[in-house]
């Protein structure tokens, strides 16, 4: 049974995978709510979900994980005239790996500059609420999550629950990702992506292998520039 404190929910039209990370039990109390959000790509929200973001979540920054060719192919959606501040942060392309855990870790050690550098962004209060997205809110979006949260102090078997809270949206993220690979022209996925979902022990192994290589999230955040006072700052705008 999970025992942290349920998060608001947020009911939006076209994003699919949209949370609010407030409430997970971190180091010295839990995640601000209304803070920090992750999600699906921005540029699936409808006019009713913009104001919601823009209006009641009161969302200052934009953190955008994918790649150029997938912003420039499918766009930003309302973020491209939104008073936001938007980020691109592009953590995709990176060395092939056996499967999704060593993607992960070659995510970690390829781009973990930019990882970094969106960490010290978050760590500015004026920066928050922020949200952060990839294209189905799963895999990058996965790792920023857990190199944050990790930094929060939030317990591993939690950021892996995080994690696998992707799976409910699972269904409805394959039909919109077959949509697009037909309107760009792109190969068929293969029949074992099409029913993929995520699970808790994928990111648990993740942790794992950071413990291995570096030691601790915090030693992998020292690795690459962030200073004890970078996630203290984190610390002081995200824990309550």
């Amino acid at each position: 049974m999970r025992r942290w404190r349920r998060r608001t929910t947020h009911t939006l039209e076209g994003l699919i995978n949209f949370r609010d990370l407030g409430g997970l039990p971190a180091a010295g109390g839990a995640v601000r709510p209304g803070r920090l959000f992750r999600s699906d790509s921005l540029a699936y929200a409808t006019d009713a979900d913009a104001t919601h973001l823009l209006k009641d979540l009161r969302v200052a920054t934009v953190i955008d994980l994918r790649g150029e060719y997938e912003v420039a192919h499918l766009g930003r959606g309302f973020v491209a005239t939104a008073p936001v501040d938007y980020v691109s942060a592009p953590i995709a392309d990176v060395s092939g790996a056996a499967d999704l855990v060593g993607h992960y870790v070659a995510m970690l050690t390829e781009k973990g500059d930019v990882l970094a550098s969106t960490v010290r962004l978050l760590s500015t209060s004026s920066t928050l609420p922020a949200v952060f997205h990839c294209e189905a809110g799963c895999d990058r979006t996965g790792v920023l999550a857990a190199v944050v949260l990790g930094l929060l102090g939030v317990p591993d078997e939690v950021i892996a629950a995080d994690y696998a809270a992707t799976a409910a949206a699972m269904p409805r993220i394959h039909e919109r990702v077959s949509v697009v690979v037909d309107r760009l022209g792109l190969p068929p996925r293969p029949a074992s992506v099409l029913d993929w979902t995520p699970e808790a022990t994928m990111m648990l192994r993740t942790l794992e292998v950071v413990k291995d290589r570096w030691g601790s999230i915090q030693d992998w955040a020292h690795t690459y520039g962030l200073k004890d006072d970078d996630l203290s700052a984190l610390r002081a705008a995200l824990v309550a």
